[in-house]
């Protein structure tokens, strides 16, 4: 059921868009603003072409993009077996949906610099997360909202909902409530729902202490170059998937720091990522801590803080079009350009708190590479994570490390309409637990 405070925040959502949507009918002609801060959809094409099916609505979704309303509708749905090992061998079916909308006020001359982002989300199904034997996630769409049950459905939640301010080409804040699962890798990311299945090739591991999936914070934006990007991002340490997080700012915050460059190397597009966290007021377990008992009871001592580091790095090594495009859109989810990458993330974290010790992950991805399928992208990936060697992960059984392979292969069948099909192999550290073997199969449809 959904709180009264998240019934709050969406309400005032409603509201927000509706008079927006008002004042598009009276905002002059988009001739007469201001370029805009995003990007103009392209809604056109035939119905096998567009890369929205709903298409341009009869020129009026068109005319909401000029004066600055755009919104579709990302739907994915996908059905996962785990086929040998686990904890037990079943198959499970499922599907999210987000609906985005983006109010650029700069583009309809209300505020100058002004974005409101929102994103509702909705959950059905059950996913294999609870029965694959892993830590981290196999399906990381299914696992996105941070719900009492992971295979809960959901109705309607609002994960995102935050508004930025533009002060100049260089330099923006903002506020609100964030989702933090985006990676920012032109080879590893997509969110389970058009490249890689398992969280831990898609994200990083290392940040999960004390970075939840969703957060409500304050952001920093930093443009010092068109190749360079610093984001800076304040928020609470609970999850705010299904409330506003005004009241959960005494249970704990984090601050952290992301460092983006991109480059040419032999006139092939790359790039790298720094982040770099830091978690406090939270009680997190000192795995190395001493055991107490009190009235009976098994109470472990606790840390006031923790940690964490990471490094991503991507490179194209082969293009079959000439480079063009400069910076590449690392955010989508997508390799941009038809060719052949690698990627590479290194990670660790605080001993004292995190289980993790450090872990690497890489792969390499490939788009176009069978003839007449130009648009068709295939990867192979592999994680490896070693665990600290501490008593209380000992004391229960859990190995030092794990392991992840993952292969995908995402079909075009037009370019509003994905199928993915996924194998993954998972050594987990969790005891009496046999390597699983799973296969996966999703579409993808964006209107």
């Amino acid at each position: 059921m959904l709180t009264n405070r998240f019934t709050l925040a969406e309400n005032a959502a409603v509201v927000l868009l509706l008079v927006v949507s008002v004042l598009l009918f009276t905002v002059p002609s988009a001739q007469a603003q201001s370029s805009g801060l995003l990007p103009l959809p392209d809604y056109s094409g035939d119905f096998a072409n567009r890369s929205y099916l709903l298409g341009d609505s009869g020129g009026k979704r068109d005319e909401w993009a000029k004066k600055g309303l755009t919104y579709d509708i990302d739907y994915n749905q996908y059905f996962q077996a785990v086929t040998d090992g686990g904890l037990e061998r079943d198959s499970e079916y499922g599907g999210t949906i987000f609906y985005n909308v983006n109010l650029d006020f700069d583009r309809m001359g209300l505020i100058p610099g002004g974005l409101l982002t929102m994103r509702a989300s909705s959950r059905y199904g059950k996913s294999v997360n609870d029965i694959s034997g892993s830590a981290a996630p196999v399906n990381t769409d299914a696992s996105y909202l941070t719900a009492s049950s992971p295979n809960e459905d959901i109705g309607l939640w609002l994960p995102v909902i935050n508004y930025t301010q533009f002060f100049s080409e260089e330099f923006a804040l903002g506020f609100g409530k964030y989702d933090t699962m985006d990676s920012p890798n032109e080879f590893a990311g997509g969110r389970g729902r058009s490249q890689w299945w398992n969280q831990t090739i898609n994200t990083a591991l290392s940040p999960l202490l004390a970075v939840p999936n969703v957060t409500t914070g304050v952001s920093l934006l930093l443009f010092p170059s068109p190749d360079t990007t610093f984001t800076g991002l304040v928020g609470t340490i609970t999850d705010e998937s299904n409330s506003s997080g005004f009241d959960d700012f005494d249970d704990g915050m984090f601050a952290m720091g992301l460092l983006t460059y991109q480059y040419q190397l032999g006139g092939l597009p790359g790039g790298l990522a720094v982040t770099a966290g830091y978690g406090w007021d939270r009680d997190f377990t000192e795995l190395n801590g001493r055991i107490n008992i009190d009235e009976g009871q098994l109470e472990l001592t606790t840390k006031n803080d923790t940690w964490f580091a990471q490094t991503s790095f991507w490179q194209y090594l082969w293009t079959k079009q000439a480079v063009k495009q400069q910076p590449i859109d690392v955010n989508d989810g997508r390799q941009d350009l038809q060719g052949v990458g690698v990627f590479l993330r290194l990670q660790t974290a605080d001993p004292d708190t995190n289980p993790l010790d450090y872990s690497i992950t890489g792969g390499i991805s490939g788009k176009g590479l069978i003839p007449g399928r130009d648009n068709d992208a295939m990867g192979i990936g592999y994680v490896y994570n070693k665990l600290s060697d501490d008593r209380l992960l000992t004391a229960v059984g859990i190995d030092t490390q794990s392991s992840v392979w993952e292969l995908f292969y995402n079909i075009e069948l037009t370019p509003a309409v994905h199928l993915t099909l996924d194998a993954q192999v998972v050594d987990s550290a969790f005891p009496d637990i046999d390597t699983a073997t799973i296969l996966g199969t999703s579409i993808r449809i964006t209107f």
